[in-house]
This record gives structure tokens, sequence and C-alpha cells, in this order.
């Protein structure tokens, strides 16, 4: 056999090879962090779209179901893409926010103001004002997040 055609044969085999575990690799943050946070989302969908919505700055949507079959929904725009650390943290930031409030299995509209600011109903029935961990496209003094 000519070594030349098995060396390029060989060259071809590992790039292919090699952007195939790029690609993986470059997905393998977004899985983890959305199975991290899927519980906690109200389902693997949401933490999908946090992940991907936050990662990319680009739209996010969610939409929950409560214990009594209420449903929930909100959506926000981040105001800028973050590292995939940055999601992780906010995300968590926001989760331990609620969790201090007592909200355990948050609505969608309490992810939205853990992240991005705002009023959340308590358990308690009172209300409590979120300060947000990530900045919301089109925020200002006056306008929270372009809804």
């Amino acid at each position: 056999m000519d070594h030349r055609k098995l060396a390029a044969s060989l060259a071809a085999s590992l790039a292919f090879a090699s952007s195939a575990m790029a690609a993986t690799e470059s997905a393998a943050p977004q899985s983890r962090i959305a199975s991290d946070f899927a519980g906690w989302a109200g389902g693997r969908q949401n933490a999908e779209a946090l992940v991907t919505g936050l990662h990319n700055g680009t739209s996010i949507t969610l939409a929950t179901t409560g214990s009594r079959r209420n449903v929930s929904l909100a959506g926000f725009t981040p105001s800028a893409p973050m590292s995939y650390d940055d999601v992780r943290d906010a995300l968590a930031s926001a989760r331990s926010s609620l969790s201090r409030l007592g909200v355990r299995q948050p609505t969608a509209e309490q992810i939205q103001a853990a992240l991005i600011g705002g009023e959340i109903l308590l358990p308690s029935g009172a209300s409590a004002e979120m300060r947000g961990s990530v900045a919301a496209r089109g925020a200002g003094p006056s306008q929270v997040a372009r809804r």
C-alpha cells in the first residue's frame, strides 16, 4: 500500500474525529448545567432554554405547571451572552435566593424575577422584591426587562 495514501487517510480520519470531539465537548457544559437545574427549573426543556438563552444572549421562554395544574409563563432576553461558568453561577444564585425565601419549586415568573429582578409572590402570600442575578436587555431605571 502507498504510504502517502495511508497517511492521507489517517489524517482525514483524525481531523474528523477531532471535530466530532470538539462538538461533543462544547455541548457537554450546556448539557451538564441543564441537568443540574432541570428539577429546579420545572423540567429539562426550561433548563435548556435558560442555559442556551443566557449563554447566547437570546430570548428565553419558560413555562411551569404548579401542583394545582396552574400554568406560569415568563420570558425575557438577557443583555449579553454569558460564559457557561457565569450561567451556572447565575442559576445557582437565583436558586439560592428563592430557596432562602422558602421557594423550592419556583414558577416561571419566580425564576424570571430571581434572574432579572422583580416582585414575586411567596408561599406565605406575602410578596418579596428580587434583585436579580443577570441584566436583561432593555433594562433601565423604569423598565426591568423586555418581555
